[in-house]
């Protein structure tokens, strides 16, 4: 079939068999055509479907953006002289974006300063209207389309290759890395022995050894800098009843559930220990009297809200007796202790589920 046409800003000359559904390129790409003579834009578009592309068009720079970033062409085909924004502007935001999108420009004759100052700005051909031959164009089309294939191509190339560097780094790098796991899984075992002997496993906090360690520290320190220290002996009320009637495992459930209610109400820098059987104390460093009992107050209302169900139907709220005092300078620790331990069993003579601060 030969066919040829004239209308404005085109004439074409081209013999082909036109074969309805049969592509003529062997692979299909997507093309943005963006011109403000519809005629041509309806024309070159057909020429480009023919030929296997996939093809969208525009009138305008407004709709050429709102195509692009919807439909993220593989080439796009711009008009520069456009009814509404400068072609230039269209091509800045497209290559701006993505600089593996192939741009050809279209021009009139004597437009050449727009064609140069697109080439600049990242176009990559050009095409001049009228145009003589339509086959002119489609060399421009395949051209363009395989400049971006081949740079897609070593993108992914250099990708591979900056891979291949990173997993050969990363092989180079197992030996140290495990040498240095082995080396920390052994200080962490280290760690993790050294905490066990220092804590009680069925709550969680320090066990009594520790405190001994601990409290002479803190004494010596808060004398060094004349700071409060205070202490909290809390024990539990009837715990041995509690034991004889519902078993030991309900009864380490209680003991649990005390220690989880401690570390959630203290802070950071105090210390907490299960320093025998049901009692326990805690030490609070940079604390007064007054700020300690305040702290005692909270955990006992806290622990005292929370319902155990030894038997099922059976719920029950244990309490806990505290006793509360702060660091007298000059004396020992074992005093310091014994007062704290004292206001405890005072708090148990006041009738349990209290504090006692003296």
């Amino acid at each position: 079939m030969l066919v040829s046409c004239r209308v404005p800003g085109v004439w074409w000359e081209c013999k082909h068999e036109f074969n309805p559904g049969q592509s003529m390129t062997p692979h299909s790409s997507r093309i943005l055509l963006v011109d403000d003579e519809l005629t041509l834009l309806e024309l070159l578009g057909d020429y480009l479907r023919e030929r296997g592309h996939d093809v969208v068009t525009a009138e305008n720079g407004a709709g050429a953006l709102d195509l692009y970033n919807s439909e993220l062409p593989d080439l796009v085909l711009l008009d520069l002289k456009l009814p509404d924004v400068s072609g230039l502007d269209v091509l800045r935001h497209i290559t701006s974006r993505d600089e593996e999108t192939a741009m050809i420009v279209i021009s009139g004759v004597g437009s050449l300063d727009d064609v140069i100052e697109a080439l600049r700005r990242g176009a990559w051909d050009f095409l001049v209207k009228p145009f003589i031959n339509l086959e002119l164009v489609m060399h421009s089309v395949e051209k363009a389309l395989e400049k971006r294939r081949l740079r897609q191509e070593n993108r992914l190339y250099r990708e591979h290759l900056e891979e291949e560097v990173q997993r050969r780094t990363r092989e180079l790098r197992q030996e140290i890395l495990a040498r240095k796991r082995i080396e920390e899984d052994l200080r962490r075992s280290e760690m993790r022995y050294r905490e066990l002997s220092l804590t009680d496993e069925l709550t969680g906090l320090y066990n009594a050894r520790h405190f001994f360690r601990q409290v002479q520290a803190e004494v010596e320190r808060a004398q060094r800098y004349n700071s409060p220290l205070s202490l909290c002996v809390l024990d539990i009320d009837h715990f041995k009843e509690y034991n004889d009637a519902y078993g030991h495992l309900c009864g380490d459930s209680v003991l649990s559930e005390l220690g989880r209610v401690i570390q959630k109400l203290i802070r950071d820098s105090d210390s907490a220990y299960r320093y025998g059987g049901e009692e326990f104390i805690i030490v609070l460093p940079a604390t007064n009297r007054e700020e300690a009992a305040r702290v005692a107050e909270r955990i006992r209302c806290s622990f005292h809200e929370h319902a155990f169900f030894p038997r099922p139907g059976t719920e029950v709220h244990v309490t806990i007796s505290l006793g509360v005092t702060s660091l007298v300078p000059g004396e020992s620790v074992s005093d310091f202790v014994d007062r704290a331990d004292q206001n405890m069993y005072a708090a148990k003579k006041c009738g349990r589920n209290t504090t006692v601060c003296r």
